[in-house]
């Protein structure tokens, strides 16, 4: 809203310069966005301008008055606002739905959408060119000048924020205005010359022919007031928000009238803004007013009467205010407050909220209008007793952040996607009807058919990562994403949300490629992943695995307690195929919770070894299946070792059916027995190794050359 300065100054009668008052108001909760000086088009008049941005719920903040009352209060100013009424207003005719004056008749058959309407008639008006007064302050407001009638309800929209209406009389067909809910299909040319479609959800006023205008949005052009008027129905209405803003959406306009019922208006503002608006137009326009007010009320709208405790008001906000001034804050806000009990700092004070506060519902929104009044500035720091490691992260927390910190000291740079999906990615990952993955949570209104359901896998993320590289140039990628799924729960369940960790590898491992020949394989995944894994603390195992977004024969499942936590390998053809990628693609996907959960938190010291370590090597022949993997011949190794063994590392894998038959290869481990009292001695590994070559042979391997 812009706020002339000089007119606030004027409603205040005193104020601290304008950059200063900015400030006040915006630590006061109506932030003042800029403070710009304002000249008219003709010269004839100077100001400031502030432009202050109002919150949905404070309506009464979109009003001079409003905006007076909350600059007084945060100044302590002894302050009240100048009160409007005519005689015509006070004897005002009232109904529940109908009334009428004369030739004028008035009906409303939506109450809840327009739970009061008030109206006076102007006989004898001279429409024409507003004053310099009136024009000038307008401008200064942002408006323009249409006429001096039209001026008038809209100063009064800014200085008092009750939107207003100017019809003229004569061209309301029987004087017979009704309030209703629009038929579908009908049809209002409205004040911008715009021919609009109603629906049945639009409030409008009417007349017996038709709408004539858009209620609490903008009046019809067949009653717009002209140089020719010379009779004016003026309207002062309280409209229901939520309906106005349907309509404000749905017909694209959005009014300063629209803007100010959608935030909240006081319903008893009607009268006191007509007493207001008839009060100028006489002034500027000549005229005199024609019988009393016309006042429609579906119900009364009291005052909403709470209690604030003193002491949970100083417990909330850790100041020490006195009961007193609590009272004088909320009275300079424009409430009322009983303070009885007078002697007593804990006794509750009883507060009258008035009708233009409708933000304020519970006790602990007074509690914020002491805060606001007594000023955040003054109350003090402090740390509540019983806080305990505020700010500090948890176990999981740290073991996450290791997690990624390990995938970038790997060399894979960190992606982040959005947790919806495209449902042809998981055709796209050649995932048949009855996989996991196609179990999806479906967004009920999604912005896209790209992204209408929660994401079931990481991998396809990083593989549109993967296009969008290869598509400007980049050959070498190294991506990795920690991140939710979303996996369905039951009808009404909420989802569960399991984190996992994945990554893709395309192109060459090294920056520099010259005397390299060493390329992405299977063995530099598998060795990315177990040193993240073992920088963790998991043990974990391998096996050898299948699925359909995998090449077959090049796809490892890993292994947690016997539990495959996910999988590793190269994609399929097909899956590269239907992304449009060129070179071959090595991902994983791990289920990051079983990791984190078996990650060990701590480590213990080790102190380097004192005695040197006793090494030998041993070959087995064995089938080449997964019951005879290297795996599971390096826990037969451990098995047998004793409590000396340090390391068992496969370092040769060879196959010749030729040498070694069909179905079989030979496989080289490397043993390191130390330890830590003294040197072993020969004879004792010769024996551990007799224990090592029984372990093997039951494994079913044939131990080479002993």
């Amino acid at each position: 809203m812009q706020v002339p300065y000089s007119w606030l100054k004027e409603m205040l009668g005193e104020a601290p310069g304008p950059e200063e008052l900015a400030h006040i108001l915006t630590m006061g909760g109506l932030e003042v966005e800029d403070v710009v000086p304002w000249r008219s088009a003709d010269g004839a008049a100077e100001d400031t301008i502030l432009f202050t941005a109002v919150t949905s719920n404070r309506g009464d903040l979109l009003s001079m008055v409003g905006t007076a009352r909350q600059a007084a209060a945060l100044l302590g100013l002894d302050w009240a606002p100048r009160t409007y009424s005519l005689p015509e207003t006070e004897k005002a005719l009232l109904g529940a739905d109908s009334v009428s004056f004369g030739d004028v008749k008035v009906q409303v058959l939506a109450p809840a959408a327009c739970p009061r309407y008030s109206a006076l008639l102007i006989d004898g008006v001279r429409v024409g060119a507003s004053p310099d007064w009136l024009r000038l302050r307008l401008e200064a407001a942002g408006l323009r000048s249409i006429n001096n009638v039209v001026d008038a309800t809209n100063y009064v929209l800014w200085e008092l924020g009750q939107p207003l209406h100017a019809f003229d009389a004569a061209r309301i067909t029987d004087r017979h205005v009704i309030v209703r809910m629009a038929n579908p299909g009908e049809k209002i040319v409205t004040l911008d010359g715009q021919e609009r479609e109603l629906s049945d959800e639009d409030l409008i006023i009417a007349d017996p022919s038709g709408a004539i205008a858009l209620a609490g949005v903008m009046g019809g052009l067949s009653t717009e007031v002209t140089d020719a008027t010379t009779r004016v129905l003026l309207e002062a209405a309280h409209f229901d928000a939520t309906t106005v803003r349907r309509t404000s959406l749905r017909t694209g306009l959005s009014t300063e009238a629209s803007y100010r019922f959608e935030r909240g208006v006081d319903p008893n503002l009607t009268l006191p803004s007509l007493a207001r608006v008839a009060e100028i137009i006489l002034q500027v326009a000549g005229g005199r007013i024609e019988g009393p007010a016309l006042d429609i009320k579906a119900r009364d709208f009291e005052p909403r009467r709470l209690l604030l405790r003193p002491a949970r008001c100083r417990a909330l906000l850790g100041a020490k205010i006195a009961r007193s001034d609590m009272a004088t804050f909320l009275c300079r806000l424009g409430m009322e407050v009983d303070e009885a009990s007078a002697g007593d700092e804990d006794a509750a004070l009883s507060v009258t909220v008035p009708t233009f506060r409708p933000d304020i519902e519970r006790e602990v929104d007074l509690i914020e209008e002491v805060a606001i009044v007594y000023g955040y500035d003054n109350i003090p720091m402090t740390v509540h007793g019983n806080l305990k490691d505020t700010g500090k992260l948890t176990d999981r927390q740290k073991l996450e952040r290791r997690a990624r910190a390990l995938m970038r000291q790997a060399g894979l740079n960190e992606a982040v996607h959005f947790s919806m999906m495209d449902p042809a990615d998981l055709d796209r990952l050649q995932l048949p009807p009855d996989a996991p993955e196609r179990h999806t949570v479906n967004i009920a209104n999604p912005m896209s058919a790209e992204a209408s359901c929660m994401r079931t896998t990481l991998l396809a993320g990083l593989l549109w990562a993967c296009v969008n590289n290869q598509n400007v140039g980049v050959a070498d990628v190294a991506l990795f994403e920690v991140g939710k799924v979303f996996i369905p729960a039951g009808e009404s369940a909420q989802p569960l949300e399991p984190k996992r960790v994945a990554g893709v590898l395309m192109g060459n491992p090294f920056s520099a490629e010259w005397n390299l020949a060493i390329g992405l394989d299977f063995f530099w995944l598998k060795g990315l992943l177990e040193q993240f894994l073992c920088e963790l603390g998991v043990q974990t195992e391998w096996r050898r695995g299948s699925h359909p977004s995998f090449h077959p024969g090049q796809c490892a499942e890993v292994c947690l307690a016997g539990r495959s936590i996910g999988v590793a390998g190269v994609l399929a053809p097909a899956v590269l195929e239907a992304f449009d990628l060129r070179e071959k693609v090595f991902a994983f996907e791990l289920d990051l919770d079983a990791v984190l959960d078996a990650a060990e938190t701590t480590r213990a010291y080790q102190p380097l070894p004192k005695f040197p370590p006793a090494l030998r090597d041993v070959a087995v022949v064995a089938p080449d299946d997964d019951e005879h993997c290297a795996a599971r011949l390096e826990a037969a190794i451990r098995a047998a070792g004793g409590e000396h063994l340090e390391d068992v590392r496969l370092f040769d894998v060879f196959a010749d059916e030729a040498k070694l038959g069909p179905g079989r290869r030979s496989l080289a481990f490397h043993l390191v027995w130390r330890a830590p009292d003294r040197t072993l001695r020969d004879e004792e590994v010769d024996q551990l190794m007799a224990k090592v070559f029984g372990a093997l042979s039951a494994a079913g391997a044939e131990v080479r050359d002993r």
